[in-house]
């Protein structure tokens, strides 16, 4: 036992210091994972170091987590506009691909129709963990709110692959094919019941009990809402993953405490699955037997960027009138990775005689999909103009607010504002704020202490960010056009009696410090305090 975890300790702390090494090459970390597990794996030693059914039982927890920070992370009010597409291209797209593999395997290896549909089905989800990795790192954003769109696809393909793995070895194992619209029902349905329920249960416990809550207690009642989600689902016989994935977007898209800590943490918990699904998968992959899996691996990977991939986003997005640029860029980001592993050993483990080497073949496509497509990334976002430079990536997920230990405000000097007509040296702001940059008119000024407020300059003021303490907690939320508070008077608001609205900022840059008759207009960011105890007098 003890020798056991001192290598495995090692591996993990060799896999994140190579990771941060290889980083700079703009190649994603989890290859490592992969790479170790497979040398590990083959090590000349008497047993296995672990047997498959344990690591598909590994790899399936992890996946729940994966899945569950995938809907937590996700900034839904970024993401709604695209919805539509990316739950099409999470669906029908994979679907698509599903089909297109299918055909592709039965022609050219020679497989029966069934197991083809079965390979299909495994690597038609496709994985964003290295891309959305690669972009925090280099603080990418790309065009066309294309972030939120790999978002919520690749929060939710992995429910409909895991679907069709399932419909495939229905009809491996012989069972009658009248079972498959049943099982396609309770797979769809209890998924969506179960993970609205429990999420909209869970919030008003977790706001109601938050204070009671010890340090960190908040973290390990959400770590086992989401356990609660995938196993309740999976023992209905309803897509635990899709549960998984519906109760995080409802949980990190509501008003609860401490969200971004939860965000941090789930992000940590996310990419500590991942390292265990790549590493784990990694031991499992019998090293003779990778050789002859290269070439259908290689013909596959091509198959999936050049062709079907494509076709599943042309057919989607093209179609809806997107820009042939976004399209080119998300065939080419459409990774395959953990959830593809997990399935692969799912369906090896299931008992189903299979003719090919399923499991090596799916093994190296990921690792060919990973190295080629995550490391050219940047490389091809240029190629395609698709780089954003004008907004953070940050904002897509919602651990945004706290991404930095400065923050900047922004501050429209009115003629009767008491800083006009007085020098900067002269303002009494404090020694650790410090005003950055001023707009006057079409000119930009770098400011020093000589320099005289004039009326409608822009300050650029930085300052130390405020983080939410247990007794007070800022939120911002912006007002779309159907929400209940557009064009509602500030007075009129229902809200709890120690919440107050601080500032309403207009789309226009103004900022407002609101009065009961203030307008909440359509596209106002409001910024909301919330304070426990006695209600303001």
């Amino acid at each position: 036992m003890i020798p056991a975890l001192v290598i495995g300790s090692l591996i993990v702390l060799i896999c994140i210091s190579s990771g941060q090494f290889i980083h700079r090459f703009g190649m994603p970390a989890l290859i490592i994972f992969l790479v170790l597990g497979v040398v590990a794996g083959a090590l000349p030693i008497d047993q296995k170091l672990i047997d498959p059914h344990i690591a598909e039982n590994i790899g399936e927890v992890a996946l729940i987590f994966v899945m569950f920070y995938g809907g937590f992370g996700t900034n839904w009010k970024t993401a709604r506009p695209v919805a539509v597409k990316a739950g099409l291209l999470a669906s029908l797209g994979v679907c698509v691909t599903a089909a297109a593999v299918t055909l592709f395997a039965h022609l050219l290896f020679g497989l029966g129709w069934a197991e083809s549909f079965l390979l299909g089905a495994v690597i038609s989800c496709t994985d964003a963990a290295s891309v959305f990795s690669i972009l925090r790192t280099k603080k990418m954003n790309l065009k066309h709110n294309t972030v939120s769109v790999l978002e919520i696809e690749n929060g939710s393909n992995d429910p409909t692959a895991y679907l069709l793995t399932m419909i495939a070895l229905v009809i491996l194992q012989g069972q009658p094919l009248a079972e498959i619209p049943l099982l396609v029902l309770k797979q769809v349905l209890f998924g969506v019941l179960v993970g609205v329920l429990i999420a909209k249960l869970s919030v008003p416990l977790i706001v109601r009990f938050s204070r009671h809550f010890a340090d960190g207690m908040d973290l390990v009642f959400v770590f086992a809402v989401a356990v609660l989600t995938f196993a309740l689902t999976q023992m209905l016989g309803g897509n635990g993953y899709l549960a998984a994935f519906l109760c995080g977007i409802i949980l990190g898209n509501s008003r609860i405490p401490n969200k971004v800590r939860m965000a941090h943490f789930f992000d940590t918990v996310d990419w500590f699955g991942q390292i265990m699904i790549f590493f784990v998968l990694g031991l499992l992959v019998e090293p003779a037997a990778l050789l002859p899996a290269i070439l259908p691996a290689v013909g596959l990977t091509l198959f999936l960027l050049l062709i079907a991939r494509p076709l599943a986003v042309f057919l989607i997005f093209r179609l809806r009138g997107s820009p042939t640029g976004q399209c080119l860029l998300i065939s080419w980001v459409g990774l395959r990775g953990a959830a593809s592993l997990v399935f692969a050993v799912l369906a090896t483990t299931s008992g189903v005689v299979l003719e090919g080497d399923l499991f090596s073949v799916v093994v190296l496509t990921a690792f060919f999909s990973i190295s080629l497509q995550g490391t050219l990334l940047e490389k091809v976002a240029r190629r395609l103009d698709m780089i954003d430079t004008d907004s953070d990536v940050m904002r897509s997920f919602t651990d945004f607010q706290e991404q930095s230990e400065r923050a900047f405000l922004r501050m429209r000097m009115h003629p009767e504002h008491i800083w006009v007509g007085k020098a900067l040296r002269d303002l009494e702001i404090g020694p650790e704020n410090l005003i950055v940059l001023i707009k006057r008119g079409e000119k930009t000024i770098a400011p020093n202490g000589d320099t005289v407020v004039m009326p409608e300059d822009i300050l650029v003021m930085t300052g130390e960010s405020y983080t939410d303490d247990d007794d007070v907690r800022i939120e911002q939320t912006t007002i779309g056009k159907g929400d209940a508070w557009a064009n509602m008077f500030v007075r009129d608001l229902s809200l709890p009696g120690n919440t107050l609205v601080a500032n309403v900022a207009r789309e226009d840059g103004d900022s407002v410090t609101p009065k009961g008759g203030t307008r909440i207009r359509p596209g106002d960011t409001v910024t909301l305090i919330t304070w426990e105890g006695d209600e303001a007098g």
